[in-house]
């Protein structure tokens, strides 16, 4: 990348004036979200002169993952300068999806400097559209020349075939026609479509060797994504039919602080010692698994993945150790969260078991989320209350539940809102689903003193539920 000072005023006019020069205006704007790097960013759209010409200048400062995303109908070599810039900015360079050019920390230029002296920046390379993002966002988060990224929003972005040279068109057909709508991904109807993409599960390494089980090590893949486990085979008599099993999902712990298998200890040795094949996802970005690229907040839906991608990788493994008729699923917290995820998704499961879940409806737990996450996804998906959301939640779908679930919560939960299992209790009784609630007073999220009553009332529902079914 090079840059260069302009310094003859009818060049610098020539040059600049149809794209950045015009005046100020008020637009309606339009966002965009671009997944580059290891990182999802959401991007105002500038794809007309107008727009273009106003880019980000006079604006006080960028949150964290927000950008501008400049659109132009044909390759060339597109000129930015930080004319009126208030902050230090990143800028990149991309033709068809491909970073071709970068430069990052573009300082701020000095006050009172004229704009025919105002260092202008071209790419090396030629490009369709520029991204500008904050300073050193492209570093941190690994956007080098040659990073792909994926360009979603109110449809996806093309290009038109077109001459290089810099033209810039206002026409608006650089956005696709029947374009999906915004988080469209993540819809329960969307997702339900989505081929499983789980196998090769491997038995790692023996850990540890108790009167009741042995524990292992596992790994299995989950889409592009190596996943790390645990899982422990009760010792003794395998019955004929092979052990029946549970997924243990763990909740919300810093993948700093993680290690494999921790959030259900208790529980992986508990129900290994009454007759269960215990198996503990770790999920993406945890522990020895491949690490997670996504940055935002997805609505758990990349760790309910990696859950049906565990379950997809045991029926590959087609294993007489294992009965894929007797499967039971208990999750906490987040967990939880993800449990209600594939609880409208698979019929497989026979039972679940929560424990202080999150919430099954989208918007109850922005609570846990930053305000520039929260504004992130208000721009991304639409305002409190969007439609968008609602499709997103599981808890639109309870009707399509057949499972029976078993809730458990503390009435001095001070993490998760006791509320949030009400709520999809009383849900799952309205539909006539089969479901039990109870409350603990004076317990928090953890389940100190309670643990004991609560995993024997969590056996007992897993007896009937699965261990019994045929």
């Amino acid at each position: 990348m090079r840059f260069l000072f302009i310094t003859i005023l009818a060049i610098g006019a020539l040059i600049l004036g149809a794209v950045f020069m015009l005046p100020r205006y008020q637009f309606e704007k339009e966002y965009t979200r671009v997944e580059i790097g290891e990182t999802s960013i959401l991007a105002e759209v500038a794809r007309d002169p107008a727009t273009r010409a106003q880019g980000l200048s006079g604006r006080d400062s960028l949150v964290e993952y927000s950008g501008m995303l400049f659109l132009f109908e044909a390759p060339g070599y597109p000129a930015i300068w930080m004319k009126e810039m208030k902050f230090p900015i990143d800028i990149v360079w991309l033709k068809n999806g491909t970073v071709v050019d970068l430069e990052d920390n573009v300082p701020v230029p000095a006050a009172g400097l004229a704009d025919v002296l105002l260092p202008v920046y071209k790419p090396d390379a030629e490009a369709d559209m520029v991204l500008e993002i904050p300073a050193g966002f492209a570093e941190k988060n690994r956007i080098i020349i040659g990073s792909q990224a994926r360009i979603l929003g109110k449809g996806e972005l093309f290009f038109k075939s077109g001459t290089s040279g810099g033209g810039v068109s206002s026409d608006s057909s650089v956005i696709g026609n029947a374009p999906p709508l915004p988080g469209q991904e993540y819809f329960i109807e969307t997702i339900r479509e989505k081929k499983r993409a789980g196998g090769d599960f491997k038995i790692e390494q023996a850990l540890e060797k108790t009167d009741a089980y042995q524990k292992f090590s596992i790994t299995y893949s989950s889409d592009d994504f190596k996943i790390s486990g645990i899982m422990n085979i009760p010792r003794g008599v395998q019955p004929n039919e092979g052990f029946p099993v549970l997924i243990l999902n763990h909740g919300l712990i810093g993948p700093e602080i993680y290690f494999s298998g921790r959030g259900s200890k208790r529980e992986q040795d508990f129900f290994a010692r009454h007759g269960y094949i215990t198996i503990h996802p770790d999920y993406r970005g945890f522990a020895s698994s491949s690490p997670n690229p996504s940055r935002h907040h997805d609505f758990y839906e990349g760790y309910a993945e990696d859950v049906v991608n565990l379950i997809d990788a045991l029926q590959k493994l087609n294993s007489n150790l294992i009965d894929m008729n007797r499967i039971g699923m208990w999750g906490h917290s987040m967990g939880g969260g993800i449990a209600a995820r594939v609880m409208v998704r698979l019929p497989e499961i026979r039972a679940y078991v929560l424990f202080a879940p999150i919430s099954a409806d989208a918007e109850d737990n922005f609570y846990e989320l930053s305000k520039d996450e929260v504004l992130w996804l208000r721009q991304m998906y639409g305002p409190a209350g969007a439609d968008a959301y609602r499709k997103i939640s599981p808890f639109t779908y309870f009707k399509d539940v057949t499972a029976p679930a078993q809730l458990h919560h503390g009435m001095d939960d001070k993490d998760v809102p006791m509320a949030f299992s009400e709520k999809m209790f009383e849900e799952l009784k309205r539909l006539g689903k089969v479901t039990e609630f109870f409350s603990y007073p004076r317990e928090g999220h953890e389940f100190g003193d309670v643990w004991e009553i609560a995993a024997e009332r969590s056996l007992q529902f897993f007896d009937k539920y699965v261990k019994a079914a045929r």
